[in-house]
């Protein structure tokens, strides 16, 4: 299923965060995934409302017109990789709080794919919208393949090394490189700098502290953003050595966390 709530954006938007908000209580469903995916890092979504101020429709429209683009031709490439087809799983596409560019969790009682146009337009994706598409699909087919929910397995942070290099290992299979969110020398820079990355989130795992920094888009470390899924990435291509690519989306969650930490002292 698609759902494209972006016709109901452009028909309540008026420029401020009333009219968002009648819009966005035309999908109750979604708003509570919003509001709640806030709550998740202790904030207050109410807070977040003043990124409305930062619309841009010409860029949300660009973003939207690409999406509907490549989405088929992403569609037909997991479909023919991997045998997952439409009926498993639903497309959302809208304008939302920055909650990410996409996003999969359940929806409406399935797994789902949710593109949020306005983060699409703040990172400036148009021209590798496909490679995104081909990344939250990676995290669909994880999703099935395990037969688990792979949202509950990311509330220990130390797991988002292997869903989202899970994931942009999917991205890498389907539509190569460069990647969706590289930039000018950012590969280069992390093979470099691969065990300056490691040291550091391996520092934090040890002492609790938050690994948001390797993975959100707002975040930077050691001056470069996304160095999470880069180091997912080798994470996956590590495990590659000995496992098959269903045997590493099946891995038992101990298991897991035992590898990557032997990954990460390798």
């Amino acid at each position: 299923m698609l759902l494209d709530t972006f016709s109901d954006f452009l028909t309540e938007w008026d420029g401020n965060a009333e009219s968002w908000l009648r819009y966005i209580q035309g999908y109750p469903e979604l708003f509570e995934k919003i509001k709640r995916d806030y709550e998740r890092y202790g904030t207050d979504w109410r807070n977040s409302l003043k990124l409305l101020n930062r619309r841009d429709l010409e860029g949300l429209r660009l973003a939207h017109e690409r999406l509907l683009e490549s989405l088929p031709r992403v569609e037909a490439k997991i479909g023919e990789a991997f045998g997952i087809g439409p009926g498993k799983y639903n497309v959302v596409i809208y304008v939302g709080l920055e909650n990410g560019a996409g996003w999969v969790t359940e929806f409406r009682g399935k797994v789902s794919v949710l593109f949020g146009l306005e983060s699409i337009a703040e990172l400036g994706w148009y021209g590798r919208i496909e490679g995104l598409i081909a990344h939250e699909f990676g995290h669909v087919l994880h999703w099935i393949l395990r037969g688990e929910n792979i949202e509950e397995l990311e509330n220990e942070n130390i797991f988002w090394l292997y869903t989202e290099g899970f994931a942009q290992r999917v991205e890498d299979i389907l539509t190569g490189r460069p990647w969706h969110l590289e930039y000018d020398g950012w590969f280069e820079w992390c093979t470099r700098n691969e065990r300056r990355i490691k040291g550091e989130f391996s520092r934090r795992v040890r002492e609790n502290e938050p690994l948001n920094p390797f993975f959100g888009s707002w975040y930077e470390l050691f001056g470069m953003k996304f160095t999470g899924y880069y180091l997912g990435y080798r994470f996956i291509r590590w495990l590659e050595e000995t496992l098959s690519f269903e045997e590493i989306a099946k891995l038992k969650k101990e298991r897991v966390r035992d590898m990557i930490l032997e990954f990460l002292e390798g």
